[in-house]
């Protein structure tokens, strides 16, 4: 009987990693799906924003349409109407325009 116990107890113990092993699958399965796509998309947008010139066209976070018409270190000059500049924060232009088909005049 007393062995009987004795191999019980030793059986019934587990790896503390098995019973880890949901919780790391379920944290690579949140990176891979959340975390790293996030970063990619954070790279490529401060790539844009090194990128840009004096004469591209951009949109803003805002929704307002300009041209570049300066830029110094985080504040860029932009035209959105003949003879009407705004300063904005580099960091809120969301993308640059390549042609005038991405853009509908409604």
């Amino acid at each position: 009987m007393l062995n009987y116990l004795l191999f019980n107890q030793t059986t019934q113990q587990t790896n503390p990693l098995v019973s880890l092993l949901p919780l790391i699958i379920m944290f690579v399965a949140l990176y891979l799906l959340f975390i790293l796509p996030q970063q990619k998309a954070e790279k490529k947008h401060k790539e844009m924003l090194k990128s840009l010139n004096k004469g591209d066209r951009v949109i803003l976070s805002s929704g307002i349409i300009g041209t570049i018409t300066n830029i110094k270190e985080d504040i860029i000059f932009l035209e959105i109407s003949p003879k009407v500049e705004i300063k904005v924060l580099k960091t809120t232009v969301t993308r640059k325009i390549e042609d005038d088909s991405e853009v509908k005049n409604g």
